[in-house]
């Protein structure tokens, strides 16, 4: 097995849970969900996706892959049912960053570590600025 697989792995994992522990307060109703995917080897493995929902708004957080270049993993986070992508979470260093193409000002960077803060305050940008759909 590729330890770059399984720390990929772990790794979200860890986030599923801490993104859950951050929003669900913010009353963001989560369920978790297997998502399969196939490594350099082309072997399945399996890690969480997790959905989230606030009031009409449902948003994905989907791994996407640990082999990317300049990053140890890629996360993205999608606005349902259209698939938009709204945000990614790359892991660099060990640490996950957020980047986000609408920050509340400006002036603010588009790639910022994940914290609490940061994720609700994206969270709430696509909830504020999400159309409907029919």
């Amino acid at each position: 097995m590729s330890e770059q697989r399984n720390q990929f792995q772990s790794r979200v994992e860890a986030l599923v849970e801490q993104v859950r522990e951050w929003v669900e307060p913010h009353e963001w109703v989560t369920k978790p969900y297997p998502k399969k995917m196939r490594d350099a080897l082309n072997q399945l493995f399996q890690v969480p996706a997790l959905f989230l929902q606030k009031g009409p708004t449902r948003v994905l957080l989907d791994p996407v892959a640990y082999d990317v270049p300049g990053s140890e993993g890629v996360v993205d986070l999608y606005l349902m049912p259209t698939y938009d992508d709204m945000a990614s979470l790359s892991l660099r260093k060990g640490t996950w960053m957020i980047h986000y193409g609408f920050p509340p000002a400006p002036e603010e960077p588009t790639d910022l570590p994940l914290d609490e803060g940061t994720l609700n305050q994206v969270l709430d940008s696509i909830t504020a600025n999400a159309a409907p759909s029919f």
